[in-house]
């Protein structure tokens, strides 16, 4: 059985291509004949967000202010996947202008804040910082790369290979970061901007992938590849999966089981026809 996750990455490969002409073929769900195929990817936006309601009120304790953060940071993140989905890989590295960073340098360095941001935090954290603050800063560049939080310095190979890095490092973020506590969040982090707290370090995560998911967005209608109607209601898609994803599997499987079922028989009817 497919996870929830499964079956949407299966509904989107199954039409992210679709020119915008696809979404008036004909797709019929009970009464509703009259929407086209996109239908099928809006139905499947109002089955993600009907699950979501129902996981959380099964939720058996509320979430630390640092989770909220994370699902805040997530949903960017989930963003981010749908913008770049249906790229090409010749996509990444056309510059939308002489001097202007191509998708490939946008997600570059993304990732490289992704790896500063994660690493200031957890030198924060760490017992063994030095409590004086230009020590600290002293010894952060060694630490950093001795704690493997300093990132690679490019982004080999194709758009699949660039999603699969950006994956794992957000990935580690919401690993390492999920157990801190309230008070956690007011602990001093210093970062080449200065001093402030772990609750500030940890919303730019969210607010740094906004600012360049636009660019990304700028970038993609400046070479000619801006979004389709499929590729905007995959990009929907992606947001409402977010919520779902942060809500711990460890209730509603069968809830989450009829909705993978569901959008997975969908993906699989829409390739056959």
């Amino acid at each position: 059985m497919p996870t929830v996750t499964q079956a949407v990455e299966a509904l989107v490969r199954a039409t992210v291509d679709m020119p915008d002409a696809e979404m008036d073929r004909a797709w019929v769900w009970r009464e509703y004949d009259e929407e086209g195929l996109r239908f099928a990817l809006l139905l499947a936006q109002h089955e993600l967000r009907e699950l979501a309601v129902r996981l959380a009120a099964m939720r058996p304790a509320p979430p630390t202010q640092a989770q909220r953060i994370l699902g805040q940071y997530h949903s960017a993140y989930r963003d981010l996947t749908g913008a770049v989905a249906g790229l090409r890989d010749d996509d990444l590295d056309r510059a939308p202008a002489e001097g202007e960073w191509p998708v490939r340098e946008v997600i570059l360095h993304m990732f490289g804040a992704d790896h500063g941001f994660l690493g200031t935090v957890q030198y924060a954290r760490d017992p063994d910082r030095p409590a004086d603050e230009e020590e600290a800063g002293d010894r952060w560049p060694t630490w950093r790369k001795e704690h493997g939080y300093a990132a690679p310095g490019s982004l080999p190979g194709g758009i699949a290979d660039v999603r699969n890095a950006m994956f794992e490092v957000h990935r580690r973020v919401l690993r390492e970061l999920e157990d801190l506590r309230d008070e956690d969040l007011e602990r001093p982090a210093g970062f080449w901007d200065g001093v402030k707290p772990i609750r500030f370090r940890l919303h730019r995560f969210e607010a740094h992938y906004v600012q360049h998911t636009i660019q990304i967005d700028k970038t993609l209608e400046a070479i000619g590849r801006g979004p389709s109607e499929a590729r905007r209601l995959v990009r929907v898609l992606y947001r409402d999966l977010a919520a779902v994803e942060m809500l711990s599997d460890d209730f509603g499987q069968r809830e989450r089981g009829d909705v993978a079922k569901t959008i997975g028989e969908r993906a699989a009817a829409i390739i056959r026809t």
